[in-house]
C-alpha cells in the first residue's frame, strides 16, 4: 500500500513540475517573464549583421531604449553628425511573447552600408534582467542588437 501511496506522489510531483514550467528564449531568460524583465532603460552594446559582429561599422553612439509600464517607447542615439536624435512611441509583445511590435518612432541611419532601417517587430532571442538581445529583418539583411539594462 505504501508502494502505491509513494508512486502516487512521485506522479503528482511531476504533474505539477511540468505545469510551472515555462517556454525560454533560444539564447535565454523564460517568456513568462518578459513583461517583468523588458521593463526599462536598455544600451545598445553589440550589433550583428547577417550573423556577423559589426558594431565597429555603426555611425551612431550611444544608442539606448526605454520600455515603460505604460507601453509607451523611446529610443535616443547620437547621429554621425554628434546631435542626439529622438523618437518615441508604443510597444506590446505579442505572439506568446516572441515579438516586440514597435510603433510611431520610424527610421533611422545605423552604418553606411544601411542608411535607413526600421522595423515595427522585434523576434527576441534573449531577454533577462540584464540583457536584452533581438533580431529584425530590414533590406534583406537580419539586424540583431545585444542591448544591457542600465
Amino acid at each position: 500500500m505504501k508502494r502505491k501511496g509513494l508512486g502516487l506522489m512521485l506522479l503528482m510531483t511531476t504533474v505539477l513540475l511540468s505545469m510551472n514550467s515555462c517556454e525560454k528564449y533560444e539564447d535565454g531568460g523564460t517568456k513568462r517573464k518578459a513583461d517583468d524583465n523588458l521593463v526599462g532603460d536598455w544600451s545598445l552594446q553589440s550589433y550583428y549583421l547577417n550573423g556577423a559582429e559589426m558594431t565597429s561599422s555603426l555611425i551612431i553612439t550611444n544608442y539606448k531604449e526605454t520600455y515603460s509600464e505604460d507601453g509607451t517607447y523611446g529610443r535616443s542615439f547620437t547621429d554621425s553628425s554628434g546631435d542626439l536624435k529622438t523618437a518615441s512611441g508604443t510597444w506590446s509583445l505579442e505572439s506568446d511573447n516572441a515579438l516586440i511590435k514597435i510603433s510611431g518612432p520610424g527610421s533611422f541611419e545605423l552604418s553606411n552600408e544601411y542608411s535607413s532601417v526600421s522595423a515595427s517587430e522585434y523576434t527576441l532571442l534573449k531577454l533577462t534582467k540584464d540583457e536584452l538581445w533581438y533580431e529584425f529583418i530590414n533590406g534583406g539583411a537580419t539586424h540583431e542588437f545585444h542591448l544591457a539594462h542600465n
